[in-house]
């Protein structure tokens, strides 16, 4: 099987998590060394990350790739997640991923989160 670049692996997550496939999405995460943070929560494990992003599930109608930047096995991903609650929302946000031996070991999200504390009940 031949390794795939950093832009590939987070290419692939990204677009798994865009069809609410989290399952697909867990499997570009590392088993042993995994953490992120976010405005809203962070984590030291893959499973609880990915258990608590597929709430937004059955919100989410899609994401769209803004822009990538790679420097080595950092990559840095500019996304629209497009949502419905109440209305249609466009959310930027943008992801800080650092990868090794071709997973996903962090990743640190930055956006404006006042919409999900709401819904999640985040202090």
């Amino acid at each position: 099987m031949e390794k795939l670049s950093p832009s590939e692996v987070v290419g692939a997550y990204v677009a798994a998590l865009a069809r609410c496939d989290f399952e697909h999405a867990r499997s570009w995460l590392s088993d042993e060394k995994f953490s992120t943070r976010s405005p809203i929560s962070t984590f030291d494990n893959a499973d609880a990350y990915i258990e608590s992003i597929s709430r937004v599930g059955s919100i989410l109608e899609g994401i769209r790739q803004r822009k990538m930047f790679v420097d080595g096995n950092d990559v840095c991903v500019i996304l629209d997640f497009i949502t419905h609650m109440d209305r249609r929302q466009v959310s930027p946000v943008a992801h800080f991923m650092r990868l090794e031996s071709g997973k996903i070991t962090y990743i640190e999200a930055f956006f404006d989160a006042r919409a999900y504390a709401e819904m999640f009940d985040v202090d």
